[in-house]
């Protein structure tokens, strides 16, 4: 789930700012030439999130345990992780809206952009995306522990 999130997210990053994908994630990530479009922008979002996934994994799985039933379980997890995901998806967006009403130029956040770069901003903005979905990912958690209380007192009335 984690990994299909990387994916799609990184579709919406590519259409803001292919540089920042050929400018530095390529190759971060060892990216071959031939993918270096829209389709390396989405391996990357897989390599980049997939260990999210297991942390949030490690995290909310034994603590779901408190659902009552395996079927319970398995459906009450379904929707916590969504909204996991869901929670990501909100602050990264968030972190998107502000940085594309905010940043110019002479106000964007110190990043390093490699020499080269034709729009500083967008690759900045795109930067601050996903910065902040790591750190929805962590509220994440919070969120999900809370869900599945939620759900474990759903299913004991």
């Amino acid at each position: 789930m984690a990994g299909l999130y990387g994916f799609l997210h990184d579709q919406i990053s590519w259409t803001l700012s292919p540089e920042y994908f050929t400018q530095l994630k390529f190759q971060q990530f060892f990216i071959p030439e031939l993918f270096h479009n829209r389709l390396g922008a989405g391996i990357v979002g897989i390599l980049a999130t997939w260990w999210m996934g297991l942390v949030i994994g490690i995290v909310l799985i034994p603590v779901g345990l408190v659902i009552p039933g395996w079927k319970n379980y398995l459906t009450g997890m379904i929707k916590v992780l969504g909204i996991v995901a869901l929670t990501a998806l909100l602050i990264g967006t968030g972190a998107l809206i502000y940085g594309l009403l905010n940043y110019r130029i002479d106000t964007m956040p110190r990043f390093s952009t490699p020499v080269g770069v034709n729009d500083p901003v967008r690759f900045s903005v795109v930067g601050t995306m996903h910065n902040f979905s790591y750190l929805g990912g962590i509220v994440g958690i919070v969120t999900g522990i809370v869900a599945i209380f939620f759900e474990r007192k759903r299913f004991l009335h």
